[in-house]
């Protein structure tokens, strides 16, 4: 079988990890661009491909399989209809399209948009591949089953962290927000809070309403309607990617992290445990992005449910809000407004 063709869209800080990412997946990369067109002519000889000018251009007419937005710049930043009509033609040709940042990004302007109709049905799964996901790796397919005895979780505590080559602070709180609603659900009420790595004496700048360019770290409380509850902490500001979950029922307790998770019962006692394989050194979010790609190109991989955007959309973007009100915001609420306005 020939190997896949990709062209990527990405900053020239993001090309080391592309270039081993692509070459552990065995796809070919045959074109290259950035956000920044000032830019494109290092990253294409950083990777020693044809130079790509126009984002949309290369959805509608290159000839390639697949296309990796590592930064997408202002493309689909708002809801666009050209943005969507780019990556429609993609699809219709075939061409897988894959994103580390999160699409539509904005939480403005996308009612009375075809956005607002892809979102609605869940055909924006089906143009574009959000990745890398965690609810998306073996570690968290292997959880799901011991789930089904552990469940209902009553409260769950997570850490999530990934360099910044490999998606904003904005793309971890997709991902957190994509991995609590399966595991608890969509919350009542999101209490947050956000610091910027510029953020010093006097100076304390918030999130406006894009996920798009946020770097540094969220803390989030989550409350649900039946009395759950759940804590993250997100950030972009990590050397190498980590995970820590430790989540409680009525059968004990459950503790995740980058080598595997094990289950203790209410004595205290391992009834289950799971252990990745080594890494070898090898990030574990570029191995699970190889993994995603690699699935996306075969077509053959595990049958998961797709993204609830609506539902994940409005879990991040109540977070924005939460950020700037100093108050408690209602997904629900912002999903309503999400797709009205």
């Amino acid at each position: 079988m020939p190997k896949a063709r990709c062209v990527v869209w990405i900053d020239p800080e993001q090309a080391p990890v592309i270039k081993r990412v692509l070459a552990c997946a065995d796809i070919e990369l045959v074109g290259a661009g950035s956000p920044d067109s000032a830019r494109t002519g290092q990253v294409a000889t950083d990777l020693a491909c044809e130079p790509v000018d126009d984002l949309r251009v290369a959805l509608s007419g290159f000839d390639a399989d697949l296309l990796i937005l590592g930064n997408p710049g202002k493309f689909a930043d708002q809801a666009v209809d050209a943005d969507l009509d780019a990556l429609k033609a993609a699809h219709a040709r075939n061409m897988a399209v894959a994103t580390l940042e999160p699409i539509p990004a904005a939480s403005t302007g996308i009612g009375g948009t075809t956005f607002a109709e892809v979102l609605g049905t869940g055909a924006l799964n089906e143009l574009v591949h959000m990745m890398p996901m965690t609810r998306h790796t073996p570690m968290i397919d292997e959880l799901y089953t011991v789930l089904e005895t552990f469940a209902p979780i009553r409260s769950c505590n997570i850490v999530l962290g990934m360099p910044k080559v490999l998606g904003s602070l904005g793309a971890r709180l997709f991902d957190a927000m994509d991995l609590i609603r399966s595991l608890v659900g969509v919350p009542n009420i999101i209490e947050a809070g956000y610091i910027s790595p510029a953020a010093g004496r006097g100076m304390h700048p918030l999130p406006g309403q894009s996920l798009r360019y946020l770097h540094g770290e969220f803390t989030l409380n989550l409350r649900f309607s039946d009395g759950r509850c759940a804590a993250l902490l997100l950030t972009d500001q990590v050397g190498a990617s980590t995970i820590n979950i430790t989540m409680l029922s009525n059968e004990g307790h459950i503790v995740v992290d980058n080598a595997g998770f094990k289950w203790f019962n209410p004595a205290g006692e391992m009834i289950d445990s799971h252990t990745c394989p080594d890494t070898k050194g090898v990030d574990p979010a570029e191995i699970a992005l190889t993994a995603q790609l690699i699935e996306l190109c075969s077509g053959v991989g595990p049958k998961r449910a797709p993204i609830d955007y609506p539902g994940v959309l409005s879990m991040t973007h109540a977070t924005l809000l939460s950020t700037r009100t100093g108050q408690g915001e209602s997904p629900r609420a912002v999903e309503q407004l999400l797709l009205s306005m």
